[in-house]
């Protein structure tokens, strides 16, 4: 006698593929279409928000780790790498700030070793530096923004909810 095949992936997908062996067509066709059904059921507004901002906190750290391996000249002139309190800051944003916060947001090297953080939902960004960090928006052709901010996570955060929403 062969050994029925099985999935390690759920309990009940094992289930299924135990009862389908030895069932009619009828029952095959009415399970197969209950296993349809539960993996197409639609994850809970949580779950989704959830999985939007972790794919932005990993989307985030993939470009950050580019980035922190830029050179000297990374440009093809004098730009300047990412410097270590700037690695040190964005890191500590990226280990202190909700994943939601994160969505929205892209980041790119600035020649002078600094960081921008780029909202893709609104004209606005921050250049994080080594102690300070800075913002800006745009709202109907009005430029606000504020400079030279003490570096916290929490001051940033603020900034950050109030550029992305």
């Amino acid at each position: 006698m062969s050994a029925v095949a099985t999935y390690p992936e759920t309990v009940e997908t094992n289930i299924y593929w135990n009862l389908l062996s030895g069932a009619n067509k009828t029952v095959k066709v009415q399970l197969l279409r209950k296993l349809k059904q539960d993996l197409t059921t639609q994850l809970d507004e949580t779950d989704v928000r959830d999985e939007i901002g972790q794919a932005a906190y990993y989307e985030l750290i993939k470009k950050f780790n580019t980035y922190k391996g830029y050179a000297a000249g990374w440009d093809g002139e004098d730009a300047v790498p990412l410097t270590k309190k700037v690695v040190e800051n964005f890191n500590l944003v990226l280990e202190q700030l909700d994943y939601k916060l994160l969505q929205g947001l892209t980041i790119y090297p600035e020649t002078n070793g600094s960081l921008l953080i780029d909202s893709t939902k609104r004209e606005a960004g921050i250049s994080l530096g080594e102690q300070n960090f800075s913002y800006y928006e745009i709202i109907n052709d009005k430029i606000t923004g504020k400079n030279s901010i003490p570096f916290s996570v929490k001051a940033i955060s603020e900034v950050i909810s109030q550029i992305n929403r």
